[in-house]
This record gives structure tokens, sequence and C-alpha cells, in this order.
């Protein structure tokens, strides 16, 4: 582990809380520069892969399933901790449920369920890439569906 301010290896562990969601959260601070900053600790499959949809296979990547996610969250109020709850609880329901391959239609409908219920726009940004909608009317529907439509159009989205 390395201090993210100043790559720094001499770290000291502040706070640790062990999350209802499998994994473990530190509060660290570093020795050389005094930034503090927290980490999450989680069980990792390396033998887990992903089937897509075109029958291609490829190793998991968390990295690439949270940037997806981020972009369905931008600009929306959610805060980092409960897409971290979110994530975790996706993987490990997935994990449970598959033994080495998983459909990366299985891993999106885990996504969607867990989202819906954080944010309808952030579903909806999400939805819309995994989701067959053919044509506007099945996406206004979903709106309609989601109540999102008479919001006024708030935060300008």
């Amino acid at each position: 582990m390395r201090c993210p301010k100043c790559s720094s290896e001499e770290l000291k562990v502040l706070e640790t809380r062990a999350d209802k969601v499998a994994s473990t959260r530190r509060r660290r601070e570093c020795l050389q520069c005094n930034h503090r900053f927290s980490t999450i600790e989680e069980v990792l499959r390396e033998d887990l892969a992903v089937v897509k949809r075109d029958g291609r296979r490829e190793s998991f990547d968390r990295t690439k399933l949270a940037m997806g996610l981020r972009r369905a969250i931008s600009k929306r109020p959610i805060d980092a901790e409960q897409i971290n709850a979110l994530l975790s609880d996706t993987l490990r329901r997935i994990e449970n449920e598959f033994d080495n391959e998983v459909p990366s239609r299985a891993i999106a409908d885990a996504i969607m369920q867990r989202l819906r219920k954080v944010d309808a726009i952030a579903w909806l940004r999400y939805a819309s890439f995994y989701q067959d909608f053919h044509g506007l009317s099945r996406f206004a529907e979903e709106v309609i569906n989601l109540g999102v439509g008479d919001t006024g159009g708030e935060d300008g989205d």
C-alpha cells in the first residue's frame, strides 16, 4: 500500500471497520506527509470470467464495472459509499450465483436492480446502454414508469 499523495509506504491504520457488505474499510495516515485517506478491502476472485454477448470471454474487471457505473451517476446526488456498497453487494451475489463464468447480462441486471433503488435517473442512464430500447417510445415508457418525467428537470439533466 502506498500513499496516494506522496507514494510513501510508511502508513499507519487509524481505524478499521468491517462493513456489512463483506468488505473492510480502513482509515489510514501517511507517516511521511500526514495525508489521510480511506481504503476498502475485499476478497477478489481471480478466476471469474465474463461471457460477453458475442460469446467472447474476458477476465472480470471491477474497475471497468465501476467506470460504467460512474458514468451513469455523473452529476447525481449519490455518494461514493453508496456506490461501493452497490458494487460489493452485486459482486457478492454474482460470485455466489455463478462458478467461474458469468454472463455480462447477469452483471448488468444485478447492477440495474440495485441502482433503480438508489437513483432513478442513474438507473435510466445505465439501462439505456443494456436494455433493448427500440426507439424513443420504449425509452419514454420507462421514464413514465419511473415517474421521472414529472420532476420538472430540476437539475438540468
